[in-house]
């Protein structure tokens, strides 16, 4: 399975890592392990969340004393820079680490190949491109938005297998099967935001809170992510629907600079929900200005679930990172019903967005394809 016992170590720090999903962001997901001067596993660890102990810190202060003259492994760069945390290239050289091999660079502008340089400089052995692409894809998100500025889109819908989300009528409880269901629970947890229409909104009146999954030892409660809304015009009245109770997580909406109810929106600023207002197309909210706004406010990562309209649009404008499909093994067979991409006529395949599949996975009777733009 590995070409060396460096890829199984690192491996190791992957699976390590993955623990602190959903907790960690805007930070990225690192996990450790120490070996002593003879080679033996003496203690690993991982990053728990935004403002804790760096996984590195973690695994040096299990190993104590035993860490002098041995070996430390750690799916990305160590950092060298102070946050709200140390540098954990200080921890590094007080513990007495002889060697650090590490799966990839960091693409921090603040770490990128200055922890490495850092523990060099102090005659620490550093090592690294062991299982590079698994260390990346584990990181895409803070990847991306470290590199572009930009948070990373992720769209998600449920369809039947000829691509309907809803019937005729406006029904969609349920395409899909509970497990399904849960799974998008899961993913949910893993963004820093969900981003929703006021149209799906209105017909659902949905929480889009996370649900159904286990919090992650040591914690109270699972961190939640942000809720957005896309309402043009603020037709919503906040009042009225359980999204704008915002005991459970806070709600944002973003709305027309050019025109929207007043009265709502003021509503809604005394509920402590915070409105934006943002450029409207014409035909519609300026998506890029509203996509720029949550970067500005600290968002990595967004989870959109909403009708075919809106996706096609996100789709179209070149602003979806990712897609989750989830298929039922049902077939509406009805050009009434609604479909899960829409709006846009394409007149020949040349102009059909297309895609690169990343996994297929069956759950139970449903079909999750997770696939990115090509």
């Amino acid at each position: 399975m590995f070409n060396s016992i460096h890829e199984h170590y690192i491996h190791r720090c992957i699976t390590l890592a993955e623990q602190g999903r959903g907790m960690v962001s805007p930070n990225p997901l690192v996990g450790a392990v120490v070996l002593d001067a003879s080679g033996k596993k003496i203690a690993e660890g991982y990053h728990p969340v935004s403002g804790g102990p760096h996984a590195e810190v973690v695994a040096l202060e299990k190993a104590g004393k035993k860490a002098k003259g041995g070996t430390l492994y750690v799916n990305l760069e160590p950092c060298n820079h102070q946050g709200k945390t140390g540098p954990c290239t200080e921890a590094i050289i007080q513990a007495g680490v002889e060697q650090v091999y590490c799966g990839t660079l960091d693409p921090n502008p603040e770490v990128a190949g200055r922890g490495r340089d850092k523990l060099q400089n102090s005659r620490i052995s550093v090592r690294y491109g062991y299982l590079e692409d698994e260390c990346a894809a584990l990181n895409e998100t803070f990847f991306h938005n470290i590199t572009t500025g930009s948070p990373f889109v992720s769209l998600k819908l449920a369809m039947t297998l000829d691509g309907k989300i809803a019937a005729r009528g406006g029904q969609s409880k349920w395409i899909t099967s509970e497990i399904s269901r849960q799974a998008v629970h899961y993913h949910r947890s893993r963004h820093d935001a969900i981003l929703t229409s006021a149209q799906t909104v209105a017909h659902d009146n949905p929480e889009l809170t996370v649900r159904e999954i286990d919090v992650p030892d040591g914690f109270a409660d699972r961190k939640m992510p942000t809720r957005v809304i896309l309402d043009r015009t603020f037709r919503l009245n906040p009042e009225q629907y359980q999204i704008f109770n915002t005991q459970i997580v806070p709600t944002w909406v973003f709305t027309s600079a050019v025109r929207h109810n007043q009265q709502h929106s003021a509503r809604a600023r005394a509920m402590g929900i915070e409105v934006f207002e943002v450029d409207d197309t014409g035909i519609g909210l300026d998506l890029q200005a509203v996509v720029d706004q949550l970067g500005e406010m600290g968002v990595t990562s967004i989870w959109i679930e909403t009708g075919g309209r809106l996706a096609t649009q996100f789709l179209k404008q070149e602003l979806v990172n990712k897609l989750f499909l989830f298929y039922a093994p049902k077939i509406l067979s009805d050009t009434g019903a609604r479909a899960g991409f829409s709006g846009v006529a394409p007149f020949s395949l040349d102009e059909a967005t297309p895609l690169r599949i990343q996994t297929t996975q069956q759950l139970e009777k449903d079909l999750l394809v997770v696939a990115y733009p090509a």
